[in-house]
C-alpha cells in the first residue's frame, strides 16, 4: 500500500489532543508497540531499499501480544512509502528467518502509541518513544493509483498547520534514526 507520511514533534500533546476533541475526534487508549528494525546489507534509505520490522503490539496487558512483520520501502524523490504488513504467531522463528536472509538489526524502538482514524484513508498517531523527550504526531494517508504524492504530503503538512502544530518542519528521520542518533549523542556526551 502506498502512503504519504508526515511526522512532527509536538510542542504540547495536550493542546493537540484538545484541538482534535473540539472537532469531535478522540484518540484510542494508549498501547505499547515495540519494533525491531532489520535492514539488508548495504542498506541506504535514500536508495529506496526495503527495511523489515518485527512489531510487537500489546493493546491489553491481560491478552496475548500481536506480532506483525512490516515491510517499508521509502521513496524520497516521490515522497511516498510503500508499506505492507502481515501478522504471524511465532516471533522467534520470524526473527531467525530474517537473520538467515542476511538482514541485520539496525534499531529497536519502543513506544506508547495512541491512534485516531479520520476516515477510510487517514490515520493520526501520537507516539511517546522511550528515552526520547516529548511527543511526536504522525499522519498517514493511503494513496490510490493516480494520487499525486507531493500534493498529498502538502495536504498533510497543511492539516498539521490547521491543527496548530507549529513546532518546526516535518521530520524526515524515521523513529529508528531518531533513537540511534539519541544513543550516539548520549554515548558521545
Amino acid at each position: 500500500m502506498k502512503k504519504s507520511i508526515v511526522k512532527m514533534k509536538l510542542a504540547s500533546r495536550a493542546d493537540f489532543v484538545s484541538t482534535l476533541e473540539e472537532i469531535n475526534f478522540k484518540f484510542s487508549e494508549p498501547y505499547w508497540q515495540h519494533d525491531r528494525i532489520f535492514v539488508p546489507r548495504g542498506y541506504d534509505r535514500d536508495q529506496s531499499l526495503p527495511r523489515l520490522c518485527l512489531r510487537t503490539i500489546v493493546k491489553n496487558p491481560n491478552k496475548d501480544a500481536t506480532y506483525a512483520l512490516v515491510l517499508r520501502r521509502h521513496y524520497a524523490d516521490k515522497k511516498i512509502d510503500v508499506v505492507n504488513a502481515i501478522t504471524f504467531k511465532d516471533y522467534t522463528e520470524a526473527a531467525h528467518i530474517l537473520y538467515q536472509l542476511g538482514y541485520s538489526l539496525k534499531a529497536e524502538v519502543s513506544r506508547r502509541r495512541e491512534e485516531l482514524d479520520m476516515g477510510n484513508t487517514i490515520k493520526i498517531f501520537i507516539d511517546k518513544i522511550d528515552n526520547i523527550p516529548g511527543y511526536f504526531a504522525k499522519i498517514e494517508s493511503d494513496l490510490a493509483d493516480g494520487d499525486d504524492p507531493i500534493a498529498a504530503r502538502e495536504d498533510l503538512i497543511e492539516t498539521f498547520r490547521v491543527l496548530n502544530v507549529k513546532k518546526g518542519d516535518p521530520l524526515d528521520k524515521t523513529y529508528g534514526e531518531i533513537v540511534n542518533s539519541s544513543l550516539h549523542t548520549t554515548v558521545a556526551g
